[in-house]
């Protein structure tokens, strides 16, 4: 268990709201829903291990060793509403899995919820953590991995800069000048989340917001089937349209906010 590095903001009488990123990623990721959302909750931003400015931990970076950090941060804070996308999905399910005296509820932002799932995108874990490596062997800086970053297709071919805001280029080129590369390596042989369970009990409410199945979820339909029939408590949503990380989508993120506002009103 390591500790991590977690940014906290506003009112210390409403509802804690804990928010886990994914692989790469960092809690810069979420800033913007800090700013919407803290007149109403106890917001807190969280780094995984080897991500940001939380510990690197070299041949750590499986979900057991991910969920027992967040599982000793909500031991501190007492039960949260926890909202988790892909890896942070993951470790969210896990927790309401095993813990669900900390989770009050949780929302998953497209998360793998199988181990196959997570092979699936093997392949470009791999070419990222080759070029991770090299951007931080040669220490280049913020802005120029944001415009390469910027460059890549997504959604149907579009280059990233039509689809995300640059202050979200400018979050997600932090976040793998940050990353330990072998967080990124170990989705890559698929040590990271081997121990995905898609048949213990979840006692808490979850919901699930899936990203479109041609456009880069991890949750496919298959997933969500089997989902429907280990756990039919669980509500899934799927954007059609929208790529793996929705609230970086300018088109996606009222509609990721809207899902974070009701978790919060059921609270």
């Amino acid at each position: 268990m390591v500790e991590l590095n977690v940014v906290t903001a506003g009112s210390a009488d409403g509802p804690t709201l804990v928010f886990l990123h994914g692989v790469g990623n960092s809690l810069r990721t979420f800033t913007f829903a800090a700013d919407a959302l803290a007149d109403r909750a106890r917001v807190a931003l969280v780094d995984l291990r080897g991500h940001g400015s939380s510990p690197r931990v070299p041949g750590g970076y499986d979900l057991d060793g991910y969920v027992a950090d967040v599982e000793a941060l909500l031991e501190g804070t007492g039960p949260a509403l926890v909202v988790g996308n892909s890896l942070g999905g993951a470790v969210a399910w896990t927790l309401a899995q095993r813990r669900p005296d900390l989770v009050r509820a949780a929302l998953l932002e497209d998360p793998p919820l199988r181990p196959a799932d997570v092979g699936t995108v093997a392949p470009i874990f791999q070419v990222l953590q080759r070029q991770v490596r090299r951007w931080q062997d040669a220490d280049v800086d913020a802005a120029t991995v944001a415009a390469a970053l910027g460059a890549m297709p997504v959604l149907g071919g579009r280059p990233a800069s039509e689809v995300q805001a640059p202050e979200v280029l400018d979050a997600r080129a932090r976040g793998l000048l940050d990353v330990d590369p072998e967080a990124l390596g170990a989705v890559a042989d698929g040590s990271s989340l081997g121990a995905l369970d898609l048949a213990s009990p979840v006692t808490v409410p979850v919901r699930v917001l899936a990203a479109g199945e041609g456009t880069g979820s991890v949750l496919p339909a298959d997933a969500v089937a089997a989902l429907a029939r280990t756990h039919p408590d669980v509500s899934v949503r799927r954007l059609e349209g929208a790529g793996h990380v929705i609230h970086d989508e300018s088109a996606h993120r009222a509609d990721w906010l809207a899902e974070v506002e009701a978790l919060l009103q059921a609270a």
